[in-house]
Order: C-alpha cells, then structure tokens, then sequence
C-alpha cells in the first residue's frame, strides 16, 4: 500500500468512525500514516503491536496491552522490515 492510499483509507474511515479503533492515534506517524493496531491471535488482543501499512515496520514484540505497544512504537522499538533484507544480502555476500 502507498502512503497516499494509507492516508486516504484513515480519511475515509475517520468521517465516520472513532480512527483510535484501528489506529494509533497517539502513536508517532510513520510514511505520513498512523501505524495499525494488530494482535498475533484475532481473539485474543493481550498480543497487541503495532505496523505501519506503507512500510512495514512494527513493534518489535507483542505486548500484553495496547498502551505498552503504543509506548513502544513511540520509543521507536520497532523493526525495519527494509533494513533487515539489506542487512541479510550483505551478511551472505
């Protein structure tokens, strides 16, 4: 997903809903975006994290409450998907 589809889906779904329902509305913005709130298990949200839908970063681990992922996301403990693979293909060269 682009960072212009991202913002227009938050726009699109803040018009009529509460945006804090699905997104980290106090959560640092990542790619112009507020990152996704998530859980590991759909009935179970004690795995809560968070991802930026644009480029993938998340909360390092999941977290037993949705205030300690958004703290998290907001210390910048969160992985980058991007980095990873670039230090992957360096490391097996």
């Amino acid at each position: 997903m682009t960072a212009a589809e991202a913002k227009e889906n938050q726009n699109r779904i803040a018009e009529n809903y509460e945006l804090g329902w699905w997104y980290g509305t106090r959560c640092k913005k990542c790619c112009g975006v507020y990152p996704k709130f998530k859980t590991k298990d759909t009935f179970d949200p004690c795995n809560a994290y968070y991802e930026c839908e644009v480029c993938g970063r998340r909360t390092v681990k999941e977290y037993t409450m949705p205030w300690l992922a958004e703290e998290a996301w907001n210390r910048d403990e969160v992985t980058d998907p991007q980095l990873n693979i670039f230090q992957f293909i360096e490391g097996s060269e």
